[in-house]
C-alpha cells in the first residue's frame, strides 16, 4: 500500500514540473531551459522513487525474531530479495526505454504519416503500417518484462 501512495505522490509531482515548464514557456522562457529543467526534475523524481521503494524494501524485510535460524532464513531470503529487486529494477527499465524509443519512433512517423496523407489520401494504409511498427515497440518492452518476470 505505501508503495502505490508513493508511486501516486510521484505522478502527481511529475504532472505539476510538466504543468511548470509549460507555463514557464507560454511566459517566455527559452524551450531549451525549460526541457533542461523538465528533465532535471524527472531525473529527480526518479532518484526519489528509487530511492522510497528501495527504502519500504528494506523496512518490509526487518527480522521479527532473533534467534539463529531466523537470521540465515534471512541471510537466504536477502539472497532472494536482492534477485526480486534486481529483476523489478530490469523490468522498469525495459518498460520505461521501451516506451520511450515507441515514443521518438511514433513523433517522428506520425507527422510524417498525416504530411503524405495530406498530399495523397490513397497513402493512409501504408503510412498507417509505420506508426503501428513504432507503437510495436513498446509490445515487445511488455513480452520481455513478462519474460523476465516468468524467470
Amino acid at each position: 500500500m505505501n508503495s502505490v501512495i508513493i508511486l501516486s505522490v510521484l505522478f502527481v509531482l511529475m504532472g505539476v514540473s510538466i504543468w511548470v515548464a509549460m507555463r514557464a514557456v507560454k511566459r517566455g522562457v527559452k524551450p531549451a531551459r525549460a526541457i533542461l529543467m523538465q528533465a532535471c526534475t524527472f531525473a529527480l523524481l526518479f532518484f526519489l522513487g528509487v530511492g522510497s521503494t528501495s527504502f519500504i524494501a528494506s523496512a518490509a524485510n526487518e527480522p521479527v525474531e532473533a534467534t539463529a535460524v531466523a537470521e540465515t532464513a534471512d541471510e537466504e531470503q536477502s539472497g532472494q530479495g536482492f534477485a526480486t529487486g534486481m529483476k523489478a529494477l530490469g523490468m522498469g527499465l525495459v518498460m520505461g526505454l521501451g516506451c520511450i524509443g515507441s515514443g521518438l519512433a511514433v513523433a517522428a512517423a506520425a507527422p510524417a504519416a498525416i504530411g503524405a496523407m495530406s498530399e495523397d489520401p490513397k497513402t493512409f494504409g501504408k503510412s498507417i503500417v509505420f506508426v503501428g511498427l513504432a507503437e510495436g515497440v513498446s509490445i515487445f518492452a511488455l513480452i520481455a518484462i513478462i519474460l523476465i518476470q516468468n524467470v
